[in-house]
């Protein structure tokens, strides 16, 4: 009987031991995600730039909404369901100083153009080539825009149909 006690004990004090080692190893994987990295101070700093706008103004004329990193909390100027199924937005980066459209449900060979103010800038165009494209969104490069400038995109589908546009104003 004296056994059988004993036996039990030690189950009893593994189970224990057990349980401790999983306290201590949640404990530890919280505490690792928890705080803050060794030497990320120096490092905050670049780090933020890196996905911070690489662009404002001037220098985002002609680049890449998704490249440049100001595409990532746009105001949308103006959004239209299109008579194909397809949708187009306008879209406006303040911090990045810059509009652009894009468009999306589309066919290979759909074409997007976007002109803002008056300002002699060039128009933006976008096609979507192939069926990766058509697949998800296809979109201009930026044009400057500021403040009150009225930006107008107009889809042109691959069979001829309609010509649709879409009109907003920099808020």
């Amino acid at each position: 009987m004296a056994d059988r006690q004993a036996g039990h004990r030690g189950v009893a004090v593994l189970a224990v031991l057990a349980s401790l080692c999983a306290v201590v190893s949640c404990a530890v994987v919280i505490a690792l995600l928890l705080l803050p990295r060794a030497g990320k101070g120096a490092s905050a700093p670049s780090s933020q730039a890196a996905t911070g706008p690489l662009c404002r103004g001037e220098g985002c004329e002609g680049k890449s909404p998704m490249r440049q990193h100001c595409a990532s909390s746009p105001d949308t100027l103006a959004s239209r369901h299109l008579s194909t199924g397809a949708w187009m937005e306008l879209r406006h980066s303040t911090v990045c100083g810059t509009s652009w459209a894009r468009m999306w449900g589309t066919d290979v060979g759909d074409r997007l153009e976007m002109t803002a103010g008056a300002e002699g800038r060039p128009a933006r165009e976008a096609r979507v080539r192939d069926r990766a494209d058509a697949d998800t969104y296809v979109y201009t490069l930026m044009t400057v825009s500021g403040r009150g400038t009225v930006v107008r995109a107009c889809y042109r589908p691959v069979g001829g149909g309609p010509r649709e546009c879409a009109e907003g104003r920099v808020r």
